[in-house]
């Protein structure tokens, strides 16, 4: 056999080796896309309730303080579920409120989300609200994907 047909296979190869791995990597962006189309909505539809519910928990915050907790609980399992899901930008996002809402350590001190102020907890909320209009959004231009 030929030297220059053998050189010609072995570039062949490492050719197909990098059409391979691209291949690879866009079939995982397909498959990424194929599951935010499919989940985002329902996940969101799911996440605006706890919202909704967290809201109404607010107003008379003393009163419904577990319940309160119980829909940011809610809201949190949500979106930790549609995080793998999420683009980068989006993901970020996600992980940055979660992290609020997760036990906080101050040296040997821990603060659970429990004790909360009102606040506080309109704090949340607000950042919550806004991690919804940018997920629907994505939402939206998801179907155009």
């Amino acid at each position: 056999m030929p030297e220059w047909l053998t050189d010609f296979a072995s570039i062949c190869s490492i050719l197909g080796l990098f059409v391979s791995l691209f291949v690879w990597i866009e079939a995982k962006k397909i498959r990424k896309s194929f599951l935010r189309r499919a989940r985002l909505p329902e996940i969101m539809k799911e996440v605006t309730q706890a919202n909704n519910n967290l809201s109404k928990n607010l107003k008379n915050w003393n009163e419904s303080k577990r319940n309160g907790f119980e829909q940011l609980s809610i809201a949190k399992s949500l979106l930790e579920n549609l995080e793998g899901k999420l683009p980068d930008k989006e993901r970020k996002k996600v992980r940055i409120f979660c992290k609020k809402l997760e036990i906080k350590k101050m040296l040997i001190f821990t603060v659970p989300i429990a004790n909360i102020e009102e606040d506080q907890a309109w704090e949340l909320y607000t950042q919550l609200t806004g991690l919804i209009t940018s997920l629907e959004q994505l939402s939206k231009d998801s179907k155009w994907d």
